[in-house]
């Protein structure tokens, strides 16, 4: 079941307000002898995720069905970058994965139990099967439901996560591409620092900084380069801006791509590669599902003091 994407926050008490993973939907289901772990498009994870085989033992019922969003760590806040780095392990290097990549699935809702389908059954009388059925396990944890959503929407946005869903506590489960308004998310602008170690140039205008993260859990045999290209920014950056970050990258120039995963050429353009030294914080939407940012622009408030910072440092050096 999908959610559709709301403008206003809806606050109603027919409504029921939950986090927003930033995470991968899966759904669990176990019929009695076989786990099977299957993401939005039902491909089959259950090899990629040998610690959840505990589910099997978690849930008291001999079938059913989960649906939630499986996550990974950073700082203590849900990571897609990092989840990302477990999901595209090649089967080769899923030992010990679980351990320097750990997982996390959280549920939040039961569609089958004991061989009986609950997808008419309202929100809250899946919300307390679920509940009265799941028992509490460090990887598996049930989703928390809030009755403010204002409030929730304001803790979720101070600790920088995703954004938050809202349930209409009396609605079905419908499975599909179908969207209604019996779910609603909001989801928040995305903060993160990335460092910089490109510039795309057209002739000798500037036109983007190439942007990237360490990707130390990256393994591709093509070098030491463990910096990841997640994309390109020119939005929230001016002119003489961008002027200036050419003047500091030919000081700090590099004869090879910084990146393991260096970005095509396209006609007209050339890249001055750069020491991936300094860092910009960015704003963006979401990932891609290539580990891309989607519609990310310099953040205003920290590009001041970096202009500042970058324009002073070169005066000074000439």
């Amino acid at each position: 079941m999908e959610p559709l994407a709301g403008k206003a926050l809806v606050e109603e008490p027919s409504y029921v307000y939950q986090v927003k993973w930033d995470g991968i939907r899966l759904l669990a289901s176990w019929d009695e002898d076989r786990l099977l772990l299957q993401g939005r498009r039902l491909t089959n994870k259950t090899v990629s995720y040998p610690e959840l085989a505990v589910l099997s033992e978690l849930v008291k019922g001999r079938s059913f069905l989960l649906d939630g969003e499986l996550i990974s760590l950073k700082g203590g806040k849900p990571c897609f970058f990092t989840l990302m780095q477990r999901e595209n392990r090649i089967s080769q290097q899923r030992e010990g994965l679980s351990l320097q990549i750990p997982v996390y699935y959280m549920v939040f809702d039961l569609l089958l139990l004991n061989g009986k389908w609950l997808l008419e059954k309202p929100w809250e009388t899946r919300q307390e099967l679920l509940q009265g059925s799941l028992e509490k396990h460090d990887l598996i944890h049930v989703t928390e439901n809030y009755s403010e959503g204002k409030n929730l929407l304001e803790a979720v946005a101070e600790q920088g996560l995703e954004g938050i869903v809202a349930k209409k506590r009396e609605s079905p489960y419908v499975p599909g591409p179908r969207k209604s308004n019996y779910w609603i998310k909001h989801k928040l602008q995305q903060t993160l620092e990335a460092c910089v170690g490109g510039i795309y140039l057209k002739g000798k205008k500037p036109i983007s900084l190439l942007l990237g993260m360490e990707d130390e859990n990256d393994f591709t045999g093509n070098g030491p380069q463990k910096i990841r290209l997640i994309g390109s920014v020119s939005s929230g950056l001016t002119e003489a801006e961008l002027h200036l970050w050419v003047q500091w990258g030919r000081e700090n120039s590099l004869p090879f791509s910084p990146f393991f995963n260096p970005p095509p050429l396209s006609r007209g353009r050339t890249i001055l590669w750069v020491e991936p030294i300094r860092r910009v914080q960015v704003l963006f939407s979401e990932w891609t599902p290539d580990l891309k940012l989607r519609s990310p622009r310099i953040n205003p408030h920290k590009r001041q003091n970096e202009f500042k910072n970058q324009r002073n440092e070169l005066q000074k050096r000439q």
